[in-house]
């Protein structure tokens, strides 16, 4: 205010006229920038708003991918798994067909201990005749050794 003690007052007022008009030309020049500013976050707004629904939608893509792959790996180990049912089934047949030749081993096992038994019977009876006709050959021998 002192810059306008010397002045008179129509020039005071064109100079206060003349600040309020600059002021007036500079609040436009922000309120422009704000607007500008308003629009820029709005649109970052925006794209924020598609960038978050975009990856929103990517991982619902992908959890439905995923489950999928599970579901594939599920049906892939039942596959296995019955395959291995499968297969079990048949060892077990297998087993019982082992069983059954070795039931049949243990037959013939025992038929060969009977007939052990009778061979060693009858080596026995072979050597009882043996060791008769010996006797009744020395017998003889010494028979016609006092013969003579």
């Amino acid at each position: 205010m002192t810059g306008m003690t010397g002045m008179g007052f129509e020039d005071r007022v064109t100079a206060l006229e003349l600040d309020v008009q600059s002021m007036k030309i500079i609040v436009g020049m922000v309120d422009n920038k704000v607007e500008r500013v308003r629009a820029d976050v709005r649109h970052a707004q925006a794209a924020n708003t598609r960038m978050i629904q975009a990856m929103r939608d990517d991982m619902t893509e992908f959890r439905q991918e995923v489950s999928a792959r599970f579901d594939s790996v599920d049906a892939r180990f039942e596959a296995v798994d019955s395959s291995l049912t499968h297969i079990d089934a048949r060892l077990d047949r297998v087993d019982s067909r082992f069983d059954a030749v070795d039931s049949r081993f243990d037959a013939v096992d025992s038929r060969l201990d009977r007939m052990d038994s009778r061979f060693d019977r009858m080596d026995s009876r072979i050597d009882e005749v043996v060791s008769l006709i010996r006797g009744m050959a020395d017998g003889r021998a010494q028979g016609v050794t006092s013969v003579n």
